[in-house]
């Protein structure tokens, strides 16, 4: 997976707007989970697929539904997912594929935790997920993902769901088929050496890795037409 690659689809959680700027192609597939829809519109995204129980989207939004998205699926309140569960289960449906998730954080952050946590399930394999965070973006990496960030760059990755072995280069400190053990630390704030591209090879596991802005700028998704 190319890190700055672009997506296929993009999710919208119900969270805060992204705080810099993030072009997607007009083609790109939009899936808007709950409150999500309200920020898709914010975002001025059309929404090809709206989900949730929508108990977190305003009323007058709620009404008009049908006309904000192209397909509307509605769940009970008392369900067993958290919307963003629901849309990614929704991305699933055109899988293999490249996912942007947007407006992760703002919320809850017992919610904000959990999504991690699922966009790294099995159940989601199928799927290269980036994350936009507040302050940083981050990758759930089960094979490879390449950066091409600058040098001083500080990278992190953590495992999820188990224990993974990793490899990463370009860094201060190179890991070589390591085994990161679950609630370890060892691969917090490593920092890469040189510009160029920084590979980390996830042989086993998966790990999600993160890479943190000091200042966020605030600036908003646009889309872009295709040529």
């Amino acid at each position: 997976m190319d890190a700055s690659g672009p997506p296929d689809i993009v999710v919208v959680a119900g969270g805060t707007a992204p705080s810099r700027s993030i072009v997607v192609p007009s083609s790109t597939f939009v899936v808007a989970a709950d409150s999500g829809v309200a920020l898709a519109q914010a975002l001025g995204l059309r929404v090809d697929v709206a989900v949730g129980d929508f108990d977190s989207l305003d009323a007058d939004l709620v009404a008009r539904l049908d006309d904000l998205a192209d397909e509307v699926r509605r769940h009970p309140v008392d369900k067993n997912a958290t919307d963003l569960e629901l849309a990614l289960a929704v991305a699933v449906e055109r899988s293999p594929a490249r996912v942007l998730v947007v407006g992760l954080e703002g919320g809850r952050p017992d919610h904000a935790l959990a999504n991690v946590l699922v966009a790294a399930a099995p159940a989601f394999a199928s799927l290269d997920v980036e994350l936009v965070l507040d302050r940083g973006e981050a990758w759930v990496v089960r094979d490879r993902l390449v950066g091409a960030w600058p040098a001083g760059t500080t990278v992190s990755m953590l495992p999820l769901h188990g224990a993974a072995n990793v490899s990463i280069d370009s860094v201060r400190w190179p890991l070589d088929h390591v085994t990161l053990a679950p609630g370890t630390t060892r691969g917090i704030s490593n920092s890469t050496t040189a510009e160029g591209a920084t590979t980390v090879t996830v042989h086993d596991g998966v790990v999600i890795c993160i890479v943190p802005r000091i200042v966020p700028q605030s600036v908003p998704l646009t889309t872009e037409s295709n040529p």
